[in-house]
């Protein structure tokens, strides 16, 4: 069984959002700001981003399951990316100003996750469409 193109689309979007993810966090060596200096609400946010990156790799599986619920998932994830952002944009996310990598990899990855929810949008439409009972 294929994948329609929509599907594949969001696919690539999904995996793109992850990779995005996986950059922001310390594994990826870009973030060099020590944890002792993430304020309360940058550690919420920060929860939120892992939350994020768990509900989009589910998308992703069930995506390939052909599961409805795939776009859903996809959606809900791009929305936990964006209460990060903003702390980080306003201040409140550390004491320390965020290295210049990870500021251009915010950005990227806001065009991502705002990809991500069109193409999500998209895609959920083309699934309930095809569809006579639901």
């Amino acid at each position: 069984m294929k994948l329609s193109s929509r599907a594949k689309i969001l696919a690539v979007t999904l995996v793109a959002y992850v990779v995005g993810d996986i950059l922001l966090t310390p594994v990826a060596g870009f973030e060099t700001r020590p944890v002792a200096k993430v304020t309360v609400v940058g550690l919420a946010t920060l929860g939120l981003l892992f939350v994020g990156l768990v509900v989009a790799i589910v998308s992703l599986v069930l995506l390939f399951r052909r599961s409805s619920r795939a776009t859903t998932l996809a959606i809900v994830a791009a929305f936990l990316y964006f209460p990060a952002v903003l702390a980080e944009r306003t201040d409140h996310f550390s004491s320390l100003r965020p290295p210049t990598a990870i500021e251009w990899i915010e950005l990227v990855q806001v065009v991502v996750a705002l990809a991500l929810i069109g193409v999500g949008v998209w895609t959920r439409r083309e699934s309930t469409g095809n569809t006579s009972t639901r």
